[in-house]
């Protein structure tokens, strides 16, 4: 199958924000009627294998960048330096625990989320995928549950979150978790949609840790296979690159 594109130029970044930042930042009110079938429309499978490159501001730097390939249940997520040096390897296969190859140090670590590799929200890896492709964060054996307002309540195997939806396309809009606490430890706003891929996302965390994501590319069943991983040793300390 020919690769679809979605590729963000400066031009087209700039095109995309005038015409997507009203409904972004205003979505409008999702009914409990209508909710059902947004979450139908968002929990359907992706449209192929991923593969996507995005700008990564953290509080250290504002020049990383982040790739993410992925190859039917399988997956890399790399956080590059400036000048294009690979920091971080994440690597996942299907029903194995996710890890870390943390190049600056040498070694590697299991990891179980995305807060080990961005240092910010508590998501599993591959739902984190699904919300990047523009769906709920929703796999196998996850629960969903309408709520109000736009939102679903979503509980994994040891995690669990909140996901608000807006429609016209349909899109996910603002994730936080976990649930059961008075506020949010950690949130991720989504902004700038084409349909329902996310062109902008903000994640929070309650202590005042951030990072931003600003899409730059993404493609569609483009990766024909994924690239071998380095051996390292298993790190002494878990201490992850930030």
């Amino acid at each position: 199958m020919a690769a679809r594109v979605l590729a963000v130029g400066s031009l087209g970044l700039a095109a995309l924000v005038a015409l997507s930042s009203c409904r972004s930042a205003a979505p409008p009110v999702v009914t409990a009627d209508q909710l059902q079938g947004g979450v139908t429309v968002l929990t359907r499978p992706l449209p192929g294998d991923l593969a996507a490159l995005y700008r990564l501001r953290v509080p250290s730097s504002g020049g990383l960048r982040l790739s993410v390939l992925t190859k039917g249940a399988d997956g890399r997520m790399t956080i590059s330096e400036p000048f294009g040096s690979a920091a971080s390897i994440t690597a996942w296969r299907d029903g194995q625990t996710p890890e870390l190859l943390d190049l600056r140090r040498g070694c590697r670590l299991e990891v179980g989320d995305v807060s080990a590799v961005i240092g910010v929200a508590r998501l599993p890896l591959p739902q984190a995928v699904r919300l990047l492709g523009g769906r709920l964060p929703v796999l196998g054996g996850d629960r969903i549950e309408a709520s109000s307002g736009g939102w679903v309540q979503i509980r994994g195997d040891g995690w669990s979150c909140r996901a608000r939806v807006a429609t016209d396309p349909w899109r996910v809009v603002e994730v936080d978790g976990p649930l059961g606490t008075e506020a949010p430890t950690w949130r991720l706003r989504l902004s700038h949609h084409t349909s329902s891929v996310p062109g902008s996302i903000r994640l929070d965390r309650s202590d005042g840790d951030w990072a931003e994501l600003e899409l730059v590319r993404l493609e569609w069943n483009s990766v024909k296979q994924l690239p071998e991983l380095p051996k390292l040793p298993v790190c002494e300390e878990p201490h992850p690159p930030r």
